[in-house]
């Protein structure tokens, strides 16, 4: 039961990436193909783009493991925005990379003869405007599960497709706001004088959950 248990929670954290990744570079694949080749599907352009994105899944699955990842966990979200768009892609280029040397080797039956295909295969053009979309997919990926882990694991996506903006007193901004002040009380506070309701960083503390916790009554 643990190892099933241990196997969903990977699932779960391979699958959002992936699935990301599947439709964005899917839609970028088929718009590529409208435009430049006037044709609607090509089913070897729907496998390296789905192969692509199990790859930037895994490699997700993988870097998140990875101290160096949160190096700026607590700065403002500009900076781990960008630098985890930055080391995400520079680990797919990578791997990708990699990849393509290990598929070569297996053709041409050697390291050596495979390193000089993939030199001869490279094109300055379409390694650059694979990895422009890569780079901006990751930023878009990146901010919103940095936002959704500021607000709350799942609250993100609860905003988006469950709750009514209506239903809460706090607008969005100002829920974010009380949110970005408890951690930032939870940093610089020392643990006794936060849950002490007497002292003036635990009575604000107080302040702002009984603030989240309020609903609007409705109309």
């Amino acid at each position: 039961m643990q190892f099933f248990r241990g196997w969903m929670r990977i699932i779960r954290h391979l699958l959002p990436p992936t699935l990301y990744f599947f439709v964005a570079f899917n839609l970028i694949v088929l718009t590529t193909d409208l435009l430049v080749h006037d044709y609607w599907f090509k089913l070897s352009n729907f496998l390296l783009a789905s192969t692509t994105a199990l790859v930037v899944g895994k490699v997700v699955l993988v870097v998140d493991k990875v101290r160096l990842i949160d190096k700026f966990r607590g700065a403002p979200l500009i900076q781990p925005i960008l630098y985890k768009t930055v080391f995400y892609s520079l680990v797919v280029l990578v791997v990708r990379f990699l990849e393509k040397l290990v598929h070569f080797a297996m053709d041409t039956g050697g390291f050596g003869a495979a390193f000089q295909a993939e030199i001869a295969a490279f094109t300055w053009h379409r390694f650059v405007a694979v990895h422009v979309w890569i780079l901006i997919c990751f930023l878009v990926y990146v901010t919103a599960t940095e936002l959704n882990a500021l607000v709350g694991d799942g609250r993100l996506a609860r905003l988006f497709f469950h709750h009514r903006s209506s239903e809460y007193r706090l607008t969005r901004r100002q829920h974010i706001r009380a949110l970005t002040e408890i951690s930032r009380l939870a940093e610089n506070t020392p643990r006794e004088a936060l849950l002490d309701p007497t002292t003036p960083q635990g009575s604000r503390l107080v302040a702002l959950i009984d603030s989240l916790r309020k609903r609007q009554q409705p109309a």
